[in-house]
């Protein structure tokens, strides 16, 4: 049977799940953008601002190595779960980007997206699912299961009542909704109309 070390993360961790970020989800979900370099800055970027808000954090690893990850923030909390320099990382991913044509797309589409933000569906839940992750290589050893129960009984000993999370239909979105999750918003991505972004919601009782 496989040994799964569970821990906290780190500020040191981060890179390591930047790369994890941008090796096991399909970017192309969130630009026009398919230069490699390009797409590995944007990732930096997503990641930065989920460690930043994260109240949350959670890691799995196999002899020494990442293989799963979850990070959450609840409003019930102002306490980082990682001390994170974010200004700096971000604008360093993003003076990046501004050498290239490639990586000046990415920026333009990624303001696009911040000010869509706020046409997010309504809803009363206190928390957040911020990113969750598991290498493919370690899949089936219920490593997520183990990642989201030790999320929900963090939330639960803050009396959150709910949390959100947003994903996609090119993620293994039938987890959620397998697992008592209730889809409240579907609508469809900018670049690609075969793919759809979905909010879920949780209820904790």
């Amino acid at each position: 049977m496989m040994h799964i070390h569970y821990r906290k993360a780190v500020q040191r961790d981060f890179e390591t799940i930047a790369g994890m970020f941008a090796a096991n989800m399909d970017l192309s979900v969130f630009t026009s953008v398919r230069d490699t370099n390009a797409l590995e800055y944007l990732a930096t970027i997503f990641i930065a601002g989920d460690f930043m808000r994260s109240t949350f954090t959670e890691i799995a690893e196999h002899d020494g190595k990442i293989c799963g990850v979850i990070l959450g923030s609840t409003k019930l909390t102002r306490e980082k779960a990682v001390e994170f320099e974010y200004k700096g990382i971000v604008k360093q991913a993003k003076a990046a980007l501004q050498t290239t044509a490639a990586g000046q797309q990415v920026l333009i589409e990624l303001k696009q997206q911040h000010k869509s933000f706020g046409q997010m569906p309504q809803h009363d839940c206190d928390s957040e699912l911020l990113f969750f992750c598991v290498d493919n290589n370690y899949r089936r050893h219920q490593i997520g299961t183990s990642l989201v129960n030790s999320f929900e009984h963090y939330l639960s000993d803050m009396n959150a009542k709910g949390y959100s999370l947003h994903t996609d239909n090119k993620c293994s979105y039938q987890y959620y909704e397998k697992n008592g999750y209730q889809r409240i918003d579907t609508c469809t991505n900018s670049y690609d109309p075969q793919v759809e972004h979905y909010t879920y919601i949780k209820t904790l009782v």
